[in-house]
């Protein structure tokens, strides 16, 4: 046999497939050639082996070889030119790494870090050219060619790949593991004369790739030069010209003979004099030689764009013109720098055209000058007063605290304002028109530097906000609010001119950075410094700003005050209710330990009793706080009484109000509120969120017929030849696994037995269609009988996996997997915890390839999933449904093509709030975000491509609608590990996905709902750490620390369990169920102080490092790359955090799905295979009972599960001498004792029975004194 691509040959293959003759065949059997020999012939070779696709890169200076993987991670490849050129490797054989020289699978390329994760899946299915598609319908192998024409991938991916293989030796024949010839290919319906007859054209994009490839002689190796920046690819045209001309080429001195002999009239001096007269660098006056030395530019144009320059230089020099700023004038040349006028207007004030005032008065340019404003006082709503922030504290409206820190942000953003008189004043000002009390002088003063600029204590020069900072004359604490103040006003103050900059204009000069951009971006408690009195929360400036009411006249933010918040909790009094905390067994924080304060701030309480209760502390002070406490839990308890059960009609049977709720299909609020009759079972059918799963939503019902736009059935479709039989059939099964056939004309649903009753289906599709209706009244497992759904039944090879894909795909986006049993759908999170969906299905489906685009659109010929098929339906009117568009001569198809989202993509908006916050990003990407469905992106897209909205109208509604998602949004935050997460942080972490957000924001889903999802749950609160020992014949268990101290445990393997503890959240109290940080648990006695500043320095890996240089709090795996912690200490740490449900972001407070973490630098490629390889990878911990060097995972592994603490390790109790005691230099076993009779068997029985622990018996004197000697002779007196 002979070595075939992925499985052996035979010589009978190779003759099948006219590789070899019939002599050479005749020679092979009777032994009178090798397989080595016919290996080595050409004509063998190439179709065993191939000619060799693209293997690497080869760098020009260096001549080193580099992956296509590699060479896109050091951004010498853009993503989409290494993925086609990696495509074509895996779709030819093999992914190659050209420095070891070897050739590897997919799979293997992945285990040996050539490629990584983010391109595995992609190329798992370009490798199916090799290995074979799957025919879902008949199970059978089939070649590249056959998935194409069968739909199963798209034409022009099918085609590019076969492009490849035709390059490198031919078609590839995946059955018999070998290329074939194309009279072969032809035989066996691998190829066509049409395809052929495509791809044969001079323009194949692989072979004119590979006639730049350079071949190394010593490994064969077919490797792509890659040019230096400064060359281009000299096409063959080109070359001709210049080899067909002679181009005279000056040297230094013909230049500069030239420059010297052209005078420039309107200076009265030659070229070279202007050129070196001190208007220009050195660098450009090589720029201007290079540009006539290599013929750019003409000796004339060169003239001109110098004399061009001069003339920008001199009228800059000139003006003198100046406009008024937040301290005095600046400079419109200053100005000019800035980008904030521009060229034409600056010209405009030098020539008189426009005055300083006209200027200063436009929108774009007085924003910077004076600011947007800032947020000027309180507007008190039942008086309809307007109020200084002073006077709102002084009358005990606003908090002091939350009043400075606004009064702060004044002085930060120019001046104090009286809202009163509207006049703006210095803090000096201010102090003496006692808009503010001398006591805030010193503060004001300090805040308003931000504005008049720091003095650099080293050159005495005046400085900015974030350069103090920097230089440490300002802490970040102080500078956050002060700089978050500036941005919301306008931009960062420019301490010298003092006027707001923009952004890029900050950095450029030195007054701003991108990491304290990036710190500022995020939203966490170093951010949400600001407080707002109606909602009781924590906020950013903006978002406090966001929230104020502008007044018309005077052009002030005022921040309104409610009734409920002027009533005021002083700090001392929210400390104390802050600080008691309680368990609570029930409800939305049911097994959640939460403060008083915030139960008193939940739905739960009414204002009117949350002020009760509030005064009767401060009445009684803390003798009563036992009493409030259980008023607030009894509250909560009565609320979440349960009341009666509702019944809902299901898809096929009824469903109970307590199903639902158990599905997360309503909250607690709606079943309490059915339960108090304040709700009716028809009320709650009609909620969105209710409904999308008892009845589904977006079906593909029917077909409209454009242009005379008649609907018709999807089978009287395929009847009439508008569909094809296939289109249809999938069409009708989607239908049916979705939950009933639909009528269109008459807006009707059936089962498919009734549907066939009433004529809507016929008796060819009937057997198919009942088939595809199990996927809603569920599979019977053939062993035990029991129903299934329809992913276990995939899963048990029930139903062909593709068909049962395109069954699922259709469930999830007409409204959720479906649960036969319950006759519902159920959320995605409920259908993992059930077993009815998985997340590699979800990656699938999220992810869709060629595979899994079942679907074909009658317009366009393409294959699509359900969803994109969904999306190019329209909805009628009358009825609701969504119609498939057939259009016919004289109608026109709409969908969302790729050229308009090209033109959106080109189009960039600068967007001030949410997730873009400060950031420049496309429309489209803006459209596709979360803030907008796809329904409505479908809808805008379609009004701007009709015209009916401008450019203009389509940005200033999308910026309205993220306003009002984000004020929607605010206040939604889950607990993090040390603070709350919003949820907004979750969404962008890729924890959430769009629907849950929605769900979140329109009340259908509650946050406590949200926590309790295994697959948020895990990010929050991770999966669960080995908390302690269990002995199982005493049935006892006990902390760490204990096993330690009763030598169940070695202190190295006890303090690597007790420091993955705390690198994973906190330590674990396993006797009082408690989640402790390192400090309390020092303080409670959990673990001893000799350990404190080593599991400090562990609880790092969860609250964050300090970065040395720019003082930003970094990751665990950042700290170790910058060596501030020991590189195998942190590997160790990683480990246990990975093990336990995710990296964990400091900054953010939770665990990151592995795809986030690279995207935010808290893991990479290499990190990720050395944690998480079994065989090779990290193994930083010890098996207690087999003393083996296992990693956190395994370990883990081998735990028993306390359903309530997480994993416990299981110790062994047949064999002690596995108890440790400490000797001189390691610590040695109890089993080591005894045979050294340093014990007797007496106490070895002692302590089997647990009579006498280890620290007791290593202080008898009879084991002391071989354990730590008896003293030595010290030193000398």
């Amino acid at each position: 046999t002979f070595e075939g691509l992925r499985d052996r040959v035979t010589a009978d293959q190779l003759l099948s497939s006219e590789i070899i003759n019939q002599d050479l065949f005749k020679k092979l059997k009777e032994g009178e050639t090798s397989a080595k020999e016919v290996v080595s012939m050409d004509t063998v070779k190439k179709y065993l082996e191939g000619t060799g696709s693209i293997g690497g890169l080869l760098l020009p200076d260096s001549q080193e070889k580099i992956s296509i993987y590699q060479a896109k991670r050091k951004g010498l490849l853009r993503p989409g030119t290494s993925l086609i050129l990696l495509e074509a490797q895996a779709a030819t054989g093999f992914v190659i790494d050209p420095t070891a020289n070897k050739r590897y699978s997919v799979d293997e390329a992945l285990r040996a870090n050539v490629i990584g994760p983010d391109v595995y899946d992609k190329l798992l299915t370009a490798e199916k050219s090799v290995t074979g598609y799957r025919d879902p319908y008949t199970g059978d192998k089939i070649s590249l060619f056959q998935a194409m024409k069968k739909g199963f991938i798209v034409k022009e991916h099918a085609i590019r790949l076969l492009e490849a293989q035709i390059a490198t030796g031919g078609i590839i024949d995946p059955i018999n593991s070998h290329r074939i010839p194309v009279e072969v290919a032809y035989q066996r319906d691998y190829f066509d004369q049409e395809m052929c007859q495509f791809l044969s054209n001079p323009k194949n994009q692989t072979l004119q790739l590979k006639e730049k490839c350079i071949t190394e002689p010593s490994t064969g190796l077919c490797l792509l030069p890659l040019n230096s920046r400064k060359r281009q690819f000299i096409d063959d045209a080109t070359r001709r010209v210049f080899r067909s001309s002679s181009t005279p080429v000056y040297t230094n001195d013909q230049i500069q003979r030239i420059f010297k002999e052209t005078v420039v009239e309107e200076k009265g001096l030659s070229l070279w004099e202007l050129i070196h007269s001190g208007y220009f660098t050195e660098e450009q006056r090589r720029d201007f030689m290079e540009k006539f030395q290599s013929e750019e530019m003409s000796l004339q144009q060169l003239v001109a764009l110098v004399l061009k320059l001069v003339g920008e230089m001199e009228m800059k020099a000139r003006s003198q013109i100046t406009l008024e700023g937040l301290r005095g004038p600046v400079p419109a040349v200053w100005l000019l720098d800035a980008g904030i006028i521009t060229e034409e207007t600056f010209e405009e004030l030098a020539q008189g055209i426009r005055t300083p005032e006209e200027v200063a008065a436009m929108e774009s340019v007085k924003r910077y000058l004076q600011g947007t404003g800032s947020i000027a006082g309180v507007f008190v709503e039942t008086s309809k007063k307007k109020m200084s922030f002073y006077d709102a504290m002084k009358n005990n409206l606003l908090l002091p605290g939350a009043a400075l820190r606004l009064l702060e942000a004044q002085a930060a953003t120019g001046h104090l304002t009286d809202p009163a008189t509207n006049r703006r004043l210095s803090v000096r000002d201010a102090v003496k028109a006692a808009v503010v009390g001398k006591e805030l002088t010193e503060k004001l003063l300090l805040a308003e530097r931000a504005v008049t600029g720091y003095t650099d204590p080293y050159t005495g020069s005046s400085i900015s906000l974030c350069q103090a900072l920097r230089k440490e004359l300002i802490t970040l604490g102080d500078a956050v609010p002060l700089l978050e103040a500036q941005l919301a006003t306008g931009g960062v103050i420019d301490p010298i001119h003092h006027h707001h900059l923009p952004l890029q204009a900050a950095c450029r000069y030195g007054f701003y950075d991108e990491d304290l951009n990036q710190t500022l971006s995020q939203l966490n408690d170093s951010t949400l410094v600001f407080f707002d009195p109606n909602t009781k929360e924590n906020v950013t400036y903006q978002q406090l700003k966001d929230r104020c009411v502008h007044e018309p006249e005077s052009g002030l933010w005022l921040l309104p005050l409610s009734e409920e918040a002027m009533f005021c909790v002083d700090e001392q009094t929210m400390a104390v209710l802050k600080s008691v905390t309680v368990c609570v067994n029930v409800g939305r924080f049911k097994g959640q330990t939460v403060s008083v304060w915030d139960l008193l701030n939940s739905e739960y309480l009414s204002d009117s009793k949350r002020r009760e209760l509030v005064q009767k502390y401060k009445d009684e002070n803390t003798e009563v706080l036992h009493e409030i406490t259980t008023i607030v839990t009894t509250i909560i308890e009565e609320t979440e009484t349960q009341g009666k059960k509702f019944v809902f009609k299901g898809l096929r049977k009824r469903v109970s109000a307590s199903d639902l709720f158990q599905s997360q299909l309503i909250d607690k609020k709606t079943l309490d509120e059915l339960n108090q009759g304040k709700k009716t079972v028809k009320e709650v059918m009609e909620m969105d969120s209710v409904r999308r799963y008892l009845e589904g939503s977006n079906f593909i019902a029917g077909v409209l017929i454009q242009p005379r736009n008649e609907k018709m059935s999807i089978y009287q479709a395929m009847r009439k030849g508008i569909l094809r039989p296939g289109t249809a059939l999938v069409l009708l099964e989607a239908q049916a696994a979705t939950g009933f056939i639909i009528d269109p004309q008459k807006n009707e649903k059936f089962s498919v037995e009734e549907a066939l009753a009433v004529g809507l289906i016929g008796w060819e599709v009937h057997e198919k269609l009942l088939s595809a209706e199990r996927a809603v009244t569920g599979y019977t497992d053939p062993y035990t009988k029991a129903p299934m759904s329809l992913f276990e039944a995939m899963n048990q090879g029930l139903i062909v996996k593709s068909h049962g894909i395109r069954l699922l795909e259709a469930q999830i986006a007409t409204g959720g997997i479906i649960d036969p049993g319950h006759s519902h759908r159920i959320p995605v999170e409920v259908a993992y915890k059930r077993g009815y969906f998985n997340q590699e299905m979800n990656q699938i489906l999220s992810d869709p390839s060629d595979d899994t685009k079942g679907f074909f659109d009658p317009n366009t010929h393409e294959n699509l999933t359900y969803m994109q098929l969904l999306e190019r339906c329209v909805q009628d009117s009358e009825t609701g449904l969504y119609m498939l568009q057939v259009v016919q001569e004289g109608g026109k198809y709409f969908y969302i093509d790729e050229t308009t989202k090209q033109v959106l993509r080109s189009k960039p908006l600068k967007v001030k709030v949410g997730k873009f916050k400060d950031q420049t990003v496309s429309i489209w990407e803006v459209l596709c975000s979360h803030y907008i469905s796809e329904q409505k992106r479908k809808e805008l897209v379609m009004q701007y491509k009709s015209k009916t909205l401008t450019l203009e109208e389509l940005i200033a509604i999308i910026f309205k609608i993220i306003e009002d998602t984000e004020q929607r949004a605010e206040a939604l935050k889950v607990k993090g590990l040390r603070g709350d997460v919003p949820i907004s942080e979750l969404f962008n972490s890729e924890i959430i996905d769009k629907k849950t957000l929605d769900q979140l924001q329109d009340g259908s889903l509650t946050l406590a709902s949200l926590t309790k999802r295994d697959t948020v749950k895990r990010y929050l609160d991770g999966t669960g750490c080995i908390a302690g020992v269990l002995l199982p014949s005493r049935k006892e268990k006990m902390s760490i620390y204990q096993a330690l101290k009763q030598g169940l445990l070695t202190e190295q393997c006890a303090l690597g369990l007790l420091e993955a503890q705390a690198a994973t959240g906190f330590l674990i109290d396993l006797l009082k169920n408690k989640k402790l940080s390192v400090d309390e648990a020092i303080s409670s006695g959990l673990v001893g102080p000799e350990l404190h500043e080593k599991l400090l320095s562990a609880e790092k890996a969860v609250t964050g490092y300090t970065d040395p240089h720019t003082g930003d709090k970094i990751s665990l795996f950042q700290a170790i790359k910058q060596k501030i912690t020991v590189k195998e200490d942190g590997i160790r740490l990683l480990e246990a955090q990975l093990a336990t449900g995710g990296i964990i972001d400091p900054v953010h407070s939770h665990r990151l799905p592995v795809g986030v973490a690279y995207l935010r630098g808290c893991l990479d490629d290499d990190m990720f295979v050395l944690l998480s390889d079994p065989d090779h990878g990290s193994k930083g911990y010890t098996d207690p009972n087999t003393q083996e060097k296992i990693s956190y995972s395994q370990l883990r592994q081998r735990c028993s599960k306390d359903s309530d603490r997480g994993c416990i390790i299981r110790e062994k109790e047949e064999d002690r001498s596995d108890v440790w005691f400490q000797g001189i230099r390691q610590q040695i076993t109890a089993a080591e004792l005894l045979s050294a009779q340093i014990i007797t068997e007496e106490t070895m029985e002692k302590l089997h029975k647990g009579k006498e622990t280890a620290q007791e018996i290593a202080r008898m004197d009879s084991v002391r004194r071989y354990l730590e000697g008896t003293s030595c002779i010290a030193g000398v007196l």
